[in-house]
């Protein structure tokens, strides 16, 4: 061993970089953005390719990039304009979009499996999707399924593109009604719809005007 000693000065050296780069060596699934961040000003983003990360001093989060799929159901009727209640079950379907660049707001989000992310962005889709519902009539709603989901996204995205989630689609599977004004819609049964919507407002009205003594 001793033959080696006049070479440890430069043994040492390359031995510590390859101790570094295996440590340090990561390769990013074309499903997750790899950000690495600590020494230099902008973070590096690595998705789908392999890279260094130097270990100690930098460091490692992942963002999830799949698409998932939020099942939105309104956990109580939501009442639309003309004060029929409703109860609406919506499926946005979701991403974190691909760029160079790590949003802002998609802090939140780092190191989440698709799964949780989704269960994340229930509570704001559900707020958004409620909103959307006081705006219309109960015919616009079920007759126009494609201008309701459409409302939907828009209002939604405001909100999705803070934490870095674009949305891809948004799919209206099921609307009802308490009254059964759905089926009668589809009968055109015009005078039915007429009374029941009567009925609707009126209690509505004795709701609103109710006090508490």
């Amino acid at each position: 061993m001793e033959f080696l000693l006049p070479y440890l000065p430069v043994i040492i050296p390359i031995l510590v970089i390859l101790i570094i780069l295996l440590m340090g060596y990561v390769k990013a699934p074309p499903d997750q953005a790899y950000i690495i961040s600590g020494l230099r000003k902008n973070s590096r983003i690595l998705i789908g390719q392999a890279g260094i990360r130097i270990p100690f001093l930098e460091r490692l989060d992942k963002l999830y990039l799949g698409q998932m799929t939020v099942d939105i159901k309104t956990e109580q009727s939501v009442p639309t304009n003309d004060f029929i209640n409703v109860s609406v079950d919506v499926w946005p379907r979701c991403a974190s979009p691909r760029g160079e660049r790590h949003p802002a707001g998609g802090e939140k989000l780092l190191n989440k499996k698709g799964n949780d992310i989704a269960m994340d962005l229930k509570d704001s889709l559900q707020g958004n999707m409620r909103e959307i519902i006081g705006t219309l009539t109960l015919e616009k709603i079920n007759t126009d399924r494609d201008s309701f989901s459409d409302q939907v996204m828009r209002k939604a995205s405001r909100d999705m593109e803070k934490l870095g989630i674009e949305i891809l689609s948004c799919n209206i599977q099921n609307v009802q009604d308490e009254n059964g004004l759905i089926q009668d819609l589809g009968a055109e049964n015009t005078s039915l719809i007429k009374k029941k919507r009567r009925h609707c407002q009126a209690q509505a009205d004795r709701g609103r005007g109710h006090r508490p003594g």
